[in-house]
């Protein structure tokens, strides 16, 4: 088992309502569910939406991807706002499984989903490159890790044009 990042989508009126009724802010996050089937039909409903996306367990590799320096790097390359896109965000006072939700602002939503945009698909194919080489798992990962990232600018992007704020939570 392994860490997995997942993003959630809401209008900034939703936020604010999480934040003032904790009650709301408990059955949003699943936190009243009490049975197996309860947890299965929170989970399913929760990743057929479109203002859900989930990294899975390879967000890290994702994260080497955009950023081009590994997580824990002390030097950062390239352009700042695509480090905010999975170690970015404020802290709320939400627990996840590891550490805590945090959440990036409108702009900070807005910055990353331009910075997402300016990365073509051919300079993402060669970062995989420096990833991946000629590893033989390459023939399965390269397409994942395409489809991917094409998830992720499409739900930066559908939360740009909404204005919407984005959760990220470690789970």
């Amino acid at each position: 088992m392994g860490i997995e990042a997942s993003y959630r989508r809401v209008t900034p009126e939703e936020f604010e309502r999480l934040q003032n009724d904790p009650t709301y802010a408990s059955v949003y996050f699943g936190n009243d569910l009490e049975t197996d089937e309860e947890i299965h039909a929170y989970f399913q409903a929760l990743t057929a939406s479109d203002r859900y996306l989930s990294l899975d367990k390879n967000w890290q590799s994702l994260d080497f991807l955009l950023t081009g320096s590994f997580l824990y790097d002390k030097e950062n390359k390239g352009d700042i706002s695509l480090h905010k896109v999975i170690m970015g965000g404020s802290e709320t006072p939400w627990e996840a499984t590891y550490g805590v939700v945090r959440y990036l602002t409108v702009s900070e939503v807005n910055e990353i989903a331009e910075a997402l945009n300016h990365i073509s698909e051919d300079d993402f194919k060669s970062r995989l490159d420096s990833l991946l080489g000629s590893h033989k798992s390459r023939v399965y990962t390269e397409p994942y890790f395409l489809d991917l990232y094409a998830q992720l600018v499409e739900f930066f992007n559908l939360a740009a044009q909404e204005g919407d704020i984005v959760l990220l939570s470690f789970d």
